[in-house]
């Protein structure tokens, strides 16, 4: 499925930015366009069948296209180069991955059983595997180290200045009192902590809607409030259609503090992209 909202939050998004200057996160935020085009392409391609394949979404792809080679040949992005870059390290990687299938299968032209020897190479690949997973874990757990060394210097007053100055934004893009008074839990900073930030940050991050609401109802049910888990998928996915320019401010605002930048200085980033 193309996401149109994407397209037009951050070409707008990227608007925003080149006009104020910030060449380097309006580059961030076109060559993420750049790299959602190439893979909706290919969706739309060789993977979409005919059932999801929609004519506005082929005009959507070319209308994007046709804007990013403009912006190309105005502020020279050279979107080809990283382009045939990134075919050339997809292909060593292709190439890397073939030369080991061939040099590990030690099967019998004649025979398509395993020997002892085979079982043997297996119990290895398998403990290799094992240790791999084990590396995997640690490296996640060293990013995660680096991010909250990143914020380390920070108070938690400074930092929550960029979540709540998010949270204010997003409650005038609904009517905010009326979904309150509604809400299975009426009380203000529930609603904020336990439901508006946690879609405004997991959909940032790539969660999906069904990550987002199994989270969020294991939160409730632990909590002690009772919400069916359909409510809640209706509720997250009418919020992030309403709601995108602040996931697309939080991105941002996540990028700009790991790279060490002043929660002061994120609001005001920000605060460009979230004008009413």
């Amino acid at each position: 499925m193309i996401d149109k909202n994407f397209y037009l939050e951050n070409l707008s998004a990227f608007d925003i930015l080149i006009e104020d200057e910030d060449r380097k996160e309006a580059e961030k935020v076109i060559f993420r366009v750049f790299s959602m085009l190439q893979r909706d392409k290919i969706w739309l391609r060789d993977i979409a069948t005919e059932e999801e394949i929609f004519e506005e979404d082929a005009e959507l792809l070319a209308e994007v296209e046709q804007e990013l080679k403009e912006l190309d040949e105005k502020y020279e992005f050279r979107f080809d180069e990283f382009y045939k870059l990134v075919q050339q390290e997809m292909k060593k990687i292709q190439s890397t991955s073939n030369k080991n299938l061939v040099e590990d299968n030690d099967f019998d032209e004649d025979d398509d059983t395993f020997d002892d020897e085979d079982e043997d190479e297996l119990d290895d690949f398998n403990e290799d595997f094992e240790i791999e997973d084990e590396d995997e874990d640690l490296y996640d757990e060293d990013e995660e180290d680096e991010e909250n060394d990143a914020l380390s210097h920070l108070s938690d007053e400074e930092i929550d200045l960029v979540p709540e100055y998010i949270l204010a934004s997003a409650k005038t893009r609904f009517n905010y009192p009326e979904f309150l008074a509604s809400f299975p839990v009426a009380d203000e900073e529930f609603v904020e902590e336990q439901f508006l930030f946690p879609v405004i940050a997991g959909k940032a991050f790539g969660e999906t809607d069904t990550e987002i609401a199994e989270n969020m109802h294991s939160t409730f049910m632990t909590l002690g409030y009772q919400i069916e888990m359909s409510d809640l998928m209706k509720m997250i996915e009418q919020k992030g259609k309403e709601l995108g320019l602040e996931i697309l401010a939080f991105k941002v605002a996540s990028d700009s503090l790991r790279q060490g930048a002043r929660p002061t200085a994120v609001v005001e980033q920000i605060s460009q992209l979230l004008k009413p």
